[in-house]
């Protein structure tokens, strides 16, 4: 029996800026994939229905959606209740592998996250880290090349949405304002000597691979 794959992420939009790489490479080894977002926002929410049915069928018949409705924002002050109801998510009776927000990252709710997350990490076969706009000083170690169709797929996804809708307090640095904001990813890989055939990447940070 596969086992199944658990990305758990604070934001609608979490999902597409930093996890679509390792669901096109990965997601053949996998029963379900579990999406579990801790929060909700309204105007986030058919932007993320449309983005999840463009994914290919073979990835989106995998999908289980879940939303665990907490505000934005308020991941700390509601942690062990987050906690409490994200563990109930998981079927401790089937392997899992579990992608999610790194502890190296200045958004609060992304750290909160982090905190939840580690208490999975001796029952998890994988822990694996996800980059972010907020990430401060990623450890990256893992690669992962985007095709043309699925840099073309991300790509599509996250300009459906807007910063002018968000509750950003600045506005400023995101949604992606560049091209060199789409392929951050592959400075990390010149960086890092992993030279590969893409032109596109998405980095990861394992913490655990089995």
């Amino acid at each position: 029996m596969k086992k199944d794959l658990i990305i758990f992420i604070a934001h609608i939009d979490d999902c597409e800026f930093s996890s679509y790489g390792y669901l096109f490479k990965h997601y053949q080894e996998y029963d379900k994939i579990k999406i579990i977002t801790a929060t909700t926002w309204e105007n986030k929410i058919p932007i993320w229905q449309k983005n999840k049915e463009a994914l290919p069928a073979p990835i989106l018949d995998k999908i289980i959606d879940i939303n665990l409705q907490f505000d934005q924002r308020t991941l700390f002050t509601n942690l062990d209740s987050m906690k409490d109801v994200f563990y109930k998510k998981i079927n401790f009776e089937k392997r899992f592998d579990l992608l999610t927000h790194d502890d190296n990252d200045s958004h609060t709710d992304h750290v909160a996250i982090s905190l939840v997350a580690k208490g999975m990490y001796k029952y998890c076969n994988r822990f694996i880290t996800i980059y972010s706009p907020s990430s401060v000083h990623f450890d990256s170690n893992y690669y992962i090349g985007l095709s043309s169709q699925a840099f073309s797929i991300k790509r599509k996804a996250l300009d459906e949405y807007d910063i002018s809708k968000e509750q950003s307090y600045s506005k400023w640095g995101y949604y992606l304002q560049s091209e060199e904001h789409y392929n951050i990813g592959r400075a990390y890989v010149l960086e890092n000597f992993a030279f590969d055939d893409y032109k596109n990447y998405e980095i990861y940070r394992i913490l655990k691979w089995l």
